[in-house]
Formats: C-alpha cells, structure tokens, sequence
C-alpha cells in the first residue's frame, strides 16, 4: 500500500505517533510519504523508524503555499491512501485534493475549544471547516472523548465518518524499565518525596497549576516540600521559571536534561503529575500506568477516559487545592503497591499492537473502496 502523509505542525504528539504506530510489523508492507514541514523531523523518523520506514518531502508552511506545493505532489503520482495528521493539515489537504478522486483519511490529534470560533470571523471559518470535513471519506479520533468533541462542534459531518480508535503505547518498553537513583544523582536525602512533571511548557499542560499547588503547600506550613523534578522543554519554560522564581519556589523545582530513557525517570520518582487542562489522549498517562508508578491526573477531557478504572488520584483542572491535596495524600500513603497491581491491565488495555492493527483494518477498508 503507498501512502501519502501530511502534517503542518508535526509536534510531540504526532512525531510519537509516527514512532509508535508506523514501527508497528502490521504496516510493514506499507511505502510511506510524508509531506511536512522538516526541521529534523526526517533525522527524528530515520532514528526512530530506520532510514526506508518514511520518507520526508520538505513542505513549505504558509497554508497557501503548502496547498500549493501538495497539488503538485498529489499531480506527479497516485497513491492508495492520503492520510493528513492534524486539523490543519486535514483542511488544507482537502482544500489540495479538490478535482482528485482519492481517499483522504484525517487524524485529528487535538480536541476543539469554543474560543476558536467567537464572533463573526469564527463563525464563518467554522462554516468552511465543516464543508471541507464532510469531503473526506473518514477521521480518525484517538479517544471516545475527542469523538463526542468533534461531534459537538461539527454535527453535520456524518458520524459514520468518525472511527474512534483508542491511542496506545510501547507498554512493554515502560513496564519493563529500572528506574534510576535520582536522589543519589541530584545528592538530596534519601527519604525526601520527588514529584515528576513531564509535559511541555504550555498552558494546555497546566504547570503552573502544579506551581501554585506546592504554593500552597508551603503556605499552609506542609512538612517537607517535595522537590519537583520537570522533564518537560519548549513553550513557554523560561516564562514558566520566571513564575515560579517569583513566588520564592525556585529551590523546590529542578529542571532536568533531556533524557532517550523515559521509563527510567518515570520510575525514578514517587508520584508523576498531569495537570492538563485538555487532552486529545494523554499518552504519558499511559506510559506512566504501564511503568507503575502513581499518577495524579485532572479528569481534564481525553484524559479522563485513560485513567478511568486506575487508582490515579484525580483533581479538577486549574485547581491548585486539589493538587495539593493529591500530593498531601500521596505523600501520606503511598500507592505504589496499587499502581503496581494494576500494571498487568495497563499493559494490555494500552498495547500499541490494538490500535496500530485497528488503523491498518481502516487503511484496508477506505483502499479497498478504491479498488
């Protein structure tokens, strides 16, 4: 099967989707294009995936001229699929496809907010956003939640087009990982609780909810203060530390060097913390519950529905005092023991091998609508 690919804003998020789902055996057979803007993105694949897994044509990123450049692409050879990672990149290859008779597939790897479409100039760009949605053939959500989003603010795009298909991760990698003594590295005591905050330093992740909830902590005389280990980059970081320098917490939080071993820094603290105000699907949630170690989530949309069922300790998002009182109880009574017993679950429910034959299943049904 060859397929077409393209993102405008190939992030975090959809560069681990590339790594998680396109490594997966199910798509060997496959021969992958991906039309994106690079900057690194090509060296990211070929280390991640190896050199024949995706190859990357360097697209330009003003939308007018990407959709003019993808017309060209699309001219010069005819592929089984086009699959378009994230809502711009689905609008404007839509916009790119008019006149081609090809099955266009969306992922859309973000939820909508209702302050994208206030006033009249959001009105009328939501008006065009749904005429160029109902022309794919199908869009792909990575959570129920985004599903019951995207329907909300798009209900005249037939539901037959949304495939949900829950996100997963490299279980095995996250379950099977040793943590490494960070206490030592770092030289704090040996007893003193570590909390690990992991997202990028943007307003979506909430750090500074997690900010004013070790605020409040020291406010309201709380023992010993945990240190805050972050691992996150990117965004609004310098910002991020300004704030906190600002309200004399400069010595509870440590910013820590970029890591390639993940699941060793995650079980290398007592408690992970993901104050997210929304999600698409939240992955670290994932990984962090096939690692083991105790999370304390908001019930924020997409990631309510990863950490349902788990002991995660949940606190509403933006809220500083229920943060605080998460880790107050965490710190009280360690859950590991429960976190643990629920490992073997996590592994299963979030295999990357479920949702990459899921997607496989979908490329195999819109190819074979072609044929």
């Amino acid at each position: 099967m060859d397929v077409l690919m393209t993102a405008l804003q190939p992030g975090g998020g959809i560069k681990t989707f590339f790594r998680y789902i396109y490594g997966n055996e199910v798509f060997d057979h496959c021969t992958f294009t991906l039309f994106a803007p690079d900057h690194g993105l090509s060296e990211y694949l070929d280390n991640s995936l190896g050199e024949s897994r995706i190859r990357v044509i360097n697209s330009p990123e003003r939308s007018h001229l990407f959709v003019k450049e993808l017309r060209k692409v699309l001219g010069k050879r005819r592929y089984d699929l086009v699959h378009s990672h994230g809502f711009g990149a689905g609008l404007l290859t839509e916009l790119s496809m008019t006149g081609l008779k090809q099955q266009h597939l969306m992922t859309a790897h973000d939820v909508f907010q209702a302050s994208q479409f206030g006033g009249v100039a959001g009105s009328v760009k939501k008006i065009f956003m749904a005429l160029l949605f109902k022309r794919m053939n199908a869009i792909h959500t990575v959570t129920n939640d985004a599903t019951d989003n995207f329907h909300s603010f798009f209900p005249s795009v037939p539901e037959r087009c949304l495939h949900p298909i829950l996100h997963g991760v490299d279980t095995d990698y996250f379950s099977s990982g040793s943590g490494v003594d960070l206490r030592a590295d770092l030289e704090l005591e040996a007893d003193l609780p570590l909390v690990g905050f992991f997202g990028r330093f943007m307003g979506q992740k909430g750090f500074r909810t997690l900010v004013d909830a070790i605020e409040q902590l020291k406010l309201t005389g709380f023992g010993r203060l945990p240190k805050v280990l972050t691992f996150g980059w990117g965004g609004y970081i310098r910002e991020d530390y300004q704030y906190l320098e600002a309200k004399g917490l400069s010595e509870q939080f440590i910013q820590m060097p970029g890591t390639d071993n993940m699941p060793a820094m995650i079980k290398a603290v007592d408690m992970v913390v993901m104050p997210s105000r929304w999600e698409a699907c939240g992955l670290l949630a994932m990984e962090v519950l096939s690692a083991g170690v105790p999370l304390l989530s908001t019930d924020c949309i997409g990631l309510r529905e990863v950490v349902a069922g788990s002991p995660t300790r949940i606190f509403s998002p933006g809220s500083a005092e229920g943060l605080a009182a998460a880790i107050k109880a965490e710190i009280a009574d360690p859950s590991r023991d429960r976190f643990l017993d629920y490992q073997p679950i996590a592994v299963e429910r979030f295999h990357i091998g479920r949702p990459a034959a899921e997607l496989r299943a979908l490329y195999d049904e819109l190819v074979g609508q072609t044929l």
